[in-house]
């Protein structure tokens, strides 16, 4: 695998989409953590790309966001819209 290959991996998708929507709800990793009933640990691993995600944990973390699970996983510059629109919504702009 090419070094070009490893940055448009699924993990490297996962971890920038959800630094973007932690930054765009206005979350530490903490707050993600406990909204989506996993440890601050777990989501700054995923972040640096240095644990594989299980489909359970994909599911609570996009459940925690009020995203579709596959949202996470959609390039960056697909998913930023929809990401911005929950962000938005919970945020109580429109």
């Amino acid at each position: 695998m090419t070094k070009k290959e490893r940055r448009i991996s699924s993990r490297h998708t996962l971890a920038e989409n959800l630094r973007t929507a932690r930054s765009l709800y206005g979350w530490s990793q903490e707050e993600l953590g406990f909204q989506c009933g996993l440890k601050r640990t777990y989501v700054g691993a995923l972040e640096r790309v240095e644990i594989n995600l299980g489909s359970d944990n994909l599911d609570k973390l996009a459940s925690g966001l009020g995203l579709p699970p596959h949202l996470l996983l959609t390039p960056p510059e697909q998913a930023y819209p929809e990401i911005y629109a929950a962000a938005s919504k919970r945020n109580g702009r429109r």
